[in-house]
């Protein structure tokens, strides 16, 4: 093997030891190769730091297997409109705090909450919520595993630190079950960033707090790898893998492998689907590329071989990234869910890939035989935003207004078709009512379709008088407008003594349904015009 170190024109100084640590990786993954082993799985120096600006876009046909629905597609379950009692799940992506969310946390009031406060009530208005634990919360824990003084709750990096190695104050435990967090995997590529000491403390937080758990254990015990939710009278089983700990061996087989483990985790499935307490099997294995819009085929296969197993729903994750669902039709006739990834829930990474995510839902409903499947699955796009404060945190866009090119982004993977508002209560089979139409691109913003219940317009306000309601601002003269939104106009309003911004447009298509694209007179400046979108 040759080592080549390049350098760049200018001073460059590299600590001795930073050289030799790249030099021994480097080695590394030259053995591993030469000997065939997939270092993706075996080594895998994870980049989770936060200027990365890797992505790949997804690619249709790669790694395509047995009908990986295409992106965009109508995903529709045959139980959809069926009755019976039925249970709602919220899940979203991985909680990877680098060093300015951690800081940011300690700096306010309402401590990590001030990262998702804008998106909270979504999560607590499921019935069961789901989140990815990627990193330890391990009290007086160094990066070597050792018992250490704690600082408390400040970012001191040494015990609690960011990126490459992670540990978080126990805190932020506190703040994911005050936003309705019930179960978290702790099984991913960052467990063992605190050793084998670090996974028996966040163990230790977790269950003093009485946060579900599933993909790790103590140390020297025998403890089941799956944790179990119990809600409206569903019991749900959670089972959680990772493709991989970063190279950090685990010595005390404390944390469950997808792949290493596979024939354990398909026997773990198959064990608790057979289960008569069981309602269903939930699987979130941490799997895939970084960056990679695309599953895998061995994603891909391992999700169908977990299903065929006996899982219902399979949530990946570790990508950064969001990656393609789909339906998938076991070979006995049962109807499961994936999604390969969720992407981020929260992180302080910048590129538009890894700030654009999801907040999932899925439904389940229990028919007269007793069996339950899916019902039904749409999503709320999100948007980790930076605050004109500096702050951070992740928002509705729907709700927050803005953010189109995250939006158009989102929507281009997942489509119109299961897009939800972000309303209360969640409707994921509304197509089984009467009346219902697709979200539109203007919904969230000035023009979008809005009730007095929902807040569904971003700053704007539902104005119920217009057909399916409509999302407007007072105005005199000027409307504000919105990255990546349509442009606003000035016109009079209902009443003579204001005029309300509605949306520019240049043909009926960029209307909603019940409004057509015509020109009007600007309020207060005759003579002014402009395309608008209005009443028919």
């Amino acid at each position: 093997m040759t080592v080549r170190v390049a350098i760049s024109q200018g001073p460059v100084i590299m600590k001795w030891r930073t050289f030799i640590t790249l030099l021994a990786v480097a080695s590394l993954t030259s053995c591993l190769d030469d000997l065939g082993t997939n270092t993706q799985d075996s080594l895998n120096p994870s980049v989770d730091d936060e200027l990365g600006e890797e992505y790949e876009p997804y690619q249709a046909g790669r790694g395509k297997a047995n009908g990986l629905q295409g992106v965009g597609e109508a995903l529709k379950f045959s139980e959809a409109c069926e009755s019976g009692e039925t249970l709602t799940i919220a899940a979203v992506g991985d909680v990877l705090l680098h060093s300015r969310l951690q800081k940011q946390a300690f700096r306010e009031d309402t401590s990590f909450t001030s990262l998702w406060w804008g998106v909270s009530d979504l999560l607590k208005t499921a019935d069961v919520t789901y989140a990815n634990l990627e990193g330890p919360t391990a009290k007086g824990t160094d990066a070597r595993g050792r018992d250490v003084m704690d600082p408390g709750p400040i970012f001191d990096d040494y015990v609690y630190t960011s990126y490459p190695m992670f540990n978080y104050h126990p805190s932020l435990l506190d703040s994911l079950q005050e936003a309705g967090v019930d179960v978290v995997s702790t099984a991913n590529n960052h467990s063992l960033d605190r050793r084998s000491l670090g996974v028996d403390r966040t163990i230790s937080e977790l269950q003093s707090r009485s946060l579900q758990f599933t993909g790790t254990r103590k140390k020297g015990a025998d403890d089941p790898w799956f944790a179990i939710t119990d809600t409206n009278g569903f019991r749900l089983a959670w089972l959680a893998c990772t493709y991989s700990t970063n190279s950090i061996p685990d010595n005390h087989d404390q944390v469950l492998r997808c792949y290493e483990h596979r024939d354990k985790v398909l026997a773990e499935v198959r064990a608790l689907s057979a289960r008569e307490d069981i309602d269903v099997v939930v699987v979130t294995p941490h799997w895939g590329v970084e960056y990679r819009a695309t599953p895998n085929k061995k994603e891909i296969d391992l999700a169908h071989e977990l299903l065929e197993a006996g899982a219902t729903l399979v949530l990946g994750g570790h990508p950064h990234v969001n990656q393609p669902w789909e339906k998938y039709t076991t070979t006995d006739g049962r109807e499961g869910f994936v999604i390969y990834s969720l992407g981020n829930f929260v992180s302080g990474q910048r590129h538009l890939a890894r700030r654009s995510t999801i907040l999932l839902y899925v439904s389940l409903v229990r028919n007269d035989l007793g069996e339950t499947n899916v019902a039904g699955a749409t999503y709320v796009p999100l948007h980790m935003t930076n605050s004109g404060d500096g702050s951070m945190s992740v928002e509705a866009i729907d709700r927050a207004g803005g953010n189109g090119d995250s939006r158009e982004f989102t929507v281009g993977m997942f489509g119109l078709w299961n897009l939800s508002l972000p309303r209360i209560p969640v409707e994921t089979t509304a197509y089984c009512e009467g009346g219902w139409e697709l979200a539109h691109p203007l919904d969230g913003w000035v023009g979008g379709s809005c009730t007095a219940e929902a807040n569904v317009c971003g700053t704007a306000a539902c104005a119920e008088d217009f057909p399916g309601g409509m999302c407007t601002i007072p105005c005199e003269r000027v409307c504000p407008d919105k990255a990546g939104r349509a442009g606003t106009f000035c016109v009079a309003g209902p009443t003579a003594d204001t005029g309300i911004c509605v949306p520019k447009c240049e043909s009926d298509d960029g209307c909603r349904p019940g409004y057509t694209c015509a020109q009007q007179e600007h309020n207060g400046e005759p003579g002014v015009n402009a395309m608008v979108c209005v009443a028919r």
